[in-house]
């Protein structure tokens, strides 16, 4: 059975038992855009499901036959369960994992409400919304910030071909997070209006959209929180930039650069204390 097709009964087991699901990982990394090889399954379900899931998984009509193997992991089973549930081709385990709180995300009640629901395995699934799930690859792997580099371009691109009007442009560009997508922006000329540039600078909660977005609006630096990824030696930088030049997109790699190795140093963090 192809892989993608046994995610597709994994999620039948869990509608089987009425618990809600967010499929991440490898496989919504497929799912938005990204054909990259995956042989997990990685899902995130509520807690009150994950504190008994053991039981019921081998009542479903998916496992009652062949159990899933549990499988003891460092994080914990009140965070996460993993379970061994065949052999690949390669004769490696194929593993199926559930996220109960994943230290990176929401919790899992807000995280539903932003689902997106698609079509994959031949039916339909649910999906970690496409943010959420670059927020989940900010660890300290390095693969999943090669993930997150296409996810970011894929992100950009919905949102700037939904920016219709005023308050879908500052959205779009509030979330700017790659530079194919500064390079989109340029073209539907949504970086000449300055009004929404403004308003998208002031709303941008990355630093790497700001560096992005600071040098066409070089006024409004004075405005934004000081923040260490960020901090006032890139702005002078910036402010005195021409937009969309080498030095500036230069300047936004550098910004990237020091968010990653933020994020790596939280999540190596989070790791060693449960270690």
């Amino acid at each position: 059975m192809k892989i993608v097709e046994h995610l597709s009964q994994i999620t039948v087991a869990l509608e089987e038992l009425k618990i809600p699901y967010l499929v991440m990982g490898g496989h919504a990394v497929r799912y938005y855009g990204f054909n990259r090889e995956t042989t997990d399954h990685d899902l995130h379900i509520p807690a009150d499901a994950g504190r008994k899931l053991s039981d019921l998984l081998i009542h479903t009509s998916v496992f009652a036959s062949d159990p899933p193997t549990e499988s003891v992991t460092w994080r914990g089973a009140d965070d996460f369960k993993r379970y061994v549930i065949g052999t690949l081709p390669d004769g490696k385990e194929e593993l199926l994992e559930f996220w109960i709180h994943n230290h990176l995300l929401e919790d899992f009640d807000i995280l539903y409400q932003r689902r997106e629901e698609g079509l994959y395995g031949g039916k339909t699934v649910t999906f970690l919304s496409l943010p959420d799930l670059i927020r989940s690859k900010e660890t300290e792997r390095e693969n999943d910030w090669q993930d997150i580099s296409f996810l970011e371009e894929i992100l950009d691109q919905r949102n700037l071909a939904n920016a219709g009007d005023d308050r879908e442009a500052v959205a779009a560009l509030s979330a700017l997070r790659s530079l194919k997508g500064l390079e989109l922006a340029v073209k539907k000329e949504l970086t000449t209006n300055q009004t929404n540039i403004e308003k998208a600078l002031k709303n941008a909660p990355n630093p790497v959209t700001q560096a992005i977005l600071l040098p066409f609006v070089p006024h409004v630096e004075s405005e934004l929180p000081g923040n260490e990824i960020l901090p006032s030696a890139f702005r002078k930088h910036l402010i005195i930039t021409e937009p969309v030049s080498s030095r500036h997109l230069a300047l936004v790699e550098a910004t990237r650069l020091r968010y990653k190795r933020s994020m790596q140093d939280i999540d190596r963090a989070d790791k060693e204390k449960r270690l």
